[in-house]
Formats: C-alpha cells, sequence, structure tokens
C-alpha cells in the first residue's frame, strides 16, 4: 500500500507537469486521446517506480525525482512528441480534404499561366513585409518557368490597418474585371506602402477606372470571405503561407530553387 501510495505521490508531479503543457494542444485532439496519453504517462511512471527499492519511503520521492529526472522528462517528451506527431497528421488530413478549395477555385485570382502545372498557392496580405518580401521570387518563378502559376488567396489579416481589407477586395475585382492587369496591380500593391489614397492612384497609373470596378466588388468581398473560411480551416495564422502540393511553408527559396521543387 505505501509503494502504491508513493507511486500515486510521483505520478501526481508528472500528471501536473503534463497538464501545465497540454494546452500546447488541447484545442488539436480530442478529450479522450489527451487522457490515453496521460495514462500512458503516468504508466511510464508506475513502471520506473516498481523498479525501486522496496524500502522506498514516501518522505523519500522528492528526493528519487531529483536523482532520476528522465522518469518525468523522458515521459512527458514522449507525450510532447506523439501530440506533435498527431498534429502533423492532422494538418495533412485537414489539408488533403481541402485541395479542389485551395487550387479549384475559379474566382481565386493568380499570377502566369492559367494553365500551368507547377502552382504554388500563396495566402498574402498587401501590409505583411514578409509577403512583400516573397513577392520578387515568385515574379521570377514566374517569369523563368513557362508552366508556373501562382494562385493568390487574399486572405487581409492586418485588422488594424484598414488598407489590408481595401487593398484586398481592389485588387480582387481588379481580376474579375481586367484579368490581364491583376498581376501589375498586384506587385504594384506588394511594393508600396500602402494608403487609400495610394491605391486609388495604382489603378489611375494603370489605366482603369475606378468606378469600373464597382459591379464587382460585391463578389470581391465574398470570395475574400470565402478564403478567410479555409484559412481558418487550414489554421492559416499568418502570412505569407504558401501550399505547394500538400505541402505547407512560408518561402525562404529562390525562384530556381522553386522552379526545381516542380523539375527535379
Amino acid at each position: 500500500m505505501e509503494q502504491k501510495k508513493i507511486n500515486l505521490g510521483l505520478g501526481g508531479v508528472c500528471l501536473a507537469l503534463i497538464i501545465s503543457n497540454v494546452t500546447l494542444y488541447n484545442s488539436l485532439q480530442e478529450k479522450s486521446e489527451v487522457i490515453t496519453k496521460l495514462s500512458d504517462a503516468m504508466i511510464n511512471v508506475e513502471t520506473n517506480m516498481l523498479q525501486a527499492p522496496s524500502s522506498f519511503a514516501a518522505e523519500d520521492v522528492k528526493n528519487y525525482i531529483m536523482d532520476n529526472p528522465d522518469v518525468v522528462v523522458k515521459s512527458l517528451a514522449k507525450y510532447r512528441f506523439e501530440q506533435e506527431q498527431a498534429t502533423k497528421a492532422q494538418e495533412a488530413k485537414k489539408v488533403e480534404t481541402s485541395m479542389d478549395a485551395l487550387y479549384n477555385d475559379k474566382n481565386d485570382p493568380f499570377i502566369g499561366n492559367p494553365n500551368g502545372k507547377h502552382v504554388v498557392v500563396e495566402f498574402v496580405d498587401y501590409n505583411c513585409g514578409y509577403c512583400k518580401r516573397l513577392a520578387p521570387t515568385l515574379k521570377e518563378f514566374v517569369a523563368i518557368d513557362p508552366e508556373a502559376k501562382v494562385i493568390v488567396k487574399e486572405y487581409p489579416i492586418f485588422t488594424n490597418q484598414p488598407t489590408s481589407a481595401y487593398s484586398a477586395m481592389v485588387a480582387t475585382a481588379v481580376f474579375y474585371y481586367k484579368p490581364e492587369v491583376y498581376g501589375d496591380i498586384h506587385h504594384a500593391f506588394m511594393g508600396s506602402k500602402l494608403t487609400r489614397e495610394g491605391i486609388d492612384q495604382i489603378l489611375v497609373n494603370y489605366g482603369i477606372d475606378k468606378d469600373k470596378l464597382q459591379p464587382h466588388m460585391d463578389t470581391a468581398r465574398k470570395q475574400i470571405e470565402k478564403v478567410r473560411g479555409l484559412g481558418a480551416q487550414l489554421q492559416v495564422t499568418g502570412t505569407p503561407t504558401v501550399f505547394i502540393g500538400a505541402e505547407r511553408a512560408h518561402g525562404g527559396w529562390s525562384a530556381q530553387q522553386l522552379k526545381a521543387k516542380f523539375t527535379n
């Protein structure tokens, strides 16, 4: 009985440590899975404790933990690893079930070959500094690869920047009005520190009458809302988020490296 109390005492310490970390993953797992993982951790502790001397006293639990930290650390590390693997598998499943929405939505603006086989999907916000850094790479990718197609998911996430939503609406409406000009507008927005007046001036620079966009603005708004829903489903929490096939990335390649992903 005393040994069982000792085991439970040590188990409680381990359990407390694990619970302090479970919030990192709890939203991505079913409660039953979490309980199973915690039970496994307790079993690990129990197994280690059973190997302790029979004369092990309750007051020595703390000393045992200090002398054998791997009992707790290994159990927690195993739990974290399994949770990370489960999270990755869950993310992959969500992407797999969303492939049609990612790649085949005819209302999505795009740059490059409309029938291109080397397709990249990018979630963007025109006020995102990292999006601005990636934009020249994608522009060069389209220039050097005749099969390149970049699907742009207009995804304004900077709610404190009114020009994020406005630029996304305008760019999407441009695609519906004059799709051949969309790429120029997209890159002009990416290359500018945006103001509402600046956005309107870019339209003028490319010969687009803002009033002619009005019939397309409601459709643009609905498309952006659809993209928001897809982004939430895929847990796109930042921009740029890039998908190549089922692979999720955030950039970090040259145009040549990006092309090589499809040609090697």
